[in-house]
């Protein structure tokens, strides 16, 4: 008999603390955003917060790890392929299937990669997830052959490719005045897909 995976209460109210976290600090970034405005997106009191994350920070860093943890073992997953040549390429697409299930990130992203202050916790948190992500990336050229990685040139590839992974979901008012529709429409995530794995490819030489 199969464990029952319903969620808890308990479960639950984090999962929307999560939520309303991860949408607050899209929109106001670490230093903008406050635990009272957190608790009141996820309808509960602010004491009740406290429950289940120590502090912002606390909070903060959960958010990050709900979307990148899945990320760096998408990577890893990748890596570990018979053609790691062509899961490389199709990598952007899973990020872009990952980014999917929490558009706001892509905002939280780039909230975090424009913060100044190297104290902030925010920013600090945010540089250790690029860090391993960064690595990882490393080893994904080696193990497509590419022994001495210009790193440079592969954090300029890194960033690129990350903007237009996370770009495109901050891009609907700009398609609407082009185009009908929506950018999470199936239709257009599957041309984003399409064009990301061409660019992937562009950045190894590959025809």
């Amino acid at each position: 008999m199969q464990a029952s995976t319903r969620k808890t209460k308990g479960e639950r109210t984090a999962q929307r603390i999560l939520d309303a976290a991860e949408a607050v600090f899209a929109e106001k970034g670490f230093e903008g955003s406050s635990l009272r405005e957190i608790a009141t997106r996820a309808d509960i009191r602010e004491p009740g917060l406290y429950n289940y994350f120590a502090n912002k920070k606390e909070l903060y860093a959960a958010v990050l790890d709900r979307a990148l943890l899945p990320m760096a073992q998408a990577m890893r997953s990748h890596l570990q392929q018979a053609d790691p040549l062509r899961s490389y390429t199709q990598l952007p697409a899973a990020m872009t299937d990952l980014l999917l299930e929490h558009p706001a990130m892509a905002a939280l992203f780039q909230q975090a990669l424009r913060g100044t202050d190297a104290d902030s916790p925010g920013v600090s948190l945010m540089d250790d997830w690029l860090d391993r992500l960064f690595s990882q990336a490393i080893d994904a050229m080696h193990a497509l052959g590419y022994e001495h990685v210009d790193r440079a040139e592969l954090a300029i590839q890194t960033i690129a490719m990350f903007n237009l992974c996370t770009g495109y979901f901050l891009s609907q008012r700009a398609f609407a005045s082009m185009a009908d529709g929506q950018l999470t429409d199936a239709e257009n995530i599957a041309r984003q897909k399409k064009l990301l794995a061409r660019i992937q490819r562009a950045f190894l030489l590959v025809e």
